[in-house]
């Protein structure tokens, strides 16, 4: 994957950006198109557009990615490094720093609980057909 912060890169329709447990290298900011976030087991957790950033979550709370980044329409996509995110994070504000760093694990949680009620659901649902 091009690390470059300068130009975004493409990626077509369709086009995993990044899996569940893939390491958590980068952060995406949505230069134009939509990308959607799918949890592990593939329960859609959100639609982003254009000028919304995603794969913070993984890289904050360092640990592998806990879902999986698909385009859904042709996209521009500005790849941020860990140099910069660690450059932006150590100049940020300490008490900033900390409330991102909660709403990430928040978000994890979230995600995961998310997932786990889905999959109950589809338990049930298939117990009565």
């Amino acid at each position: 994957m091009k690390t470059s912060n300068k130009e975004p890169q493409r990626f077509k329709a369709g086009e995993i950006i990044y899996s569940h447990n893939d390491p958590a290298e980068f952060i995406f900011l949505i230069h134009s198109g939509k990308v959607r976030i799918e949890s592990k087991h593939g329960l859609e957790l959100g639609i982003l557009e254009t000028g919304e950033i995603f794969g913070e979550v993984g890289h904050i709370i360092e640990s592998p990615r806990t879902v999986t980044a698909v385009a859904v329409t042709n996209s521009l996509i500005r790849v941020i490094d860990e140099k910069t995110i660690k450059e932006k994070m150590n100049k940020a504000d300490p008490v900033l720093a900390a409330i991102v760093r909660g709403l990430s694990l928040r978000i994890g949680d979230a995600n995961a609980l998310a997932e786990k009620h889905w999959l109950e659901l589809n338990v049930y649902k298939s117990l009565n057909k």
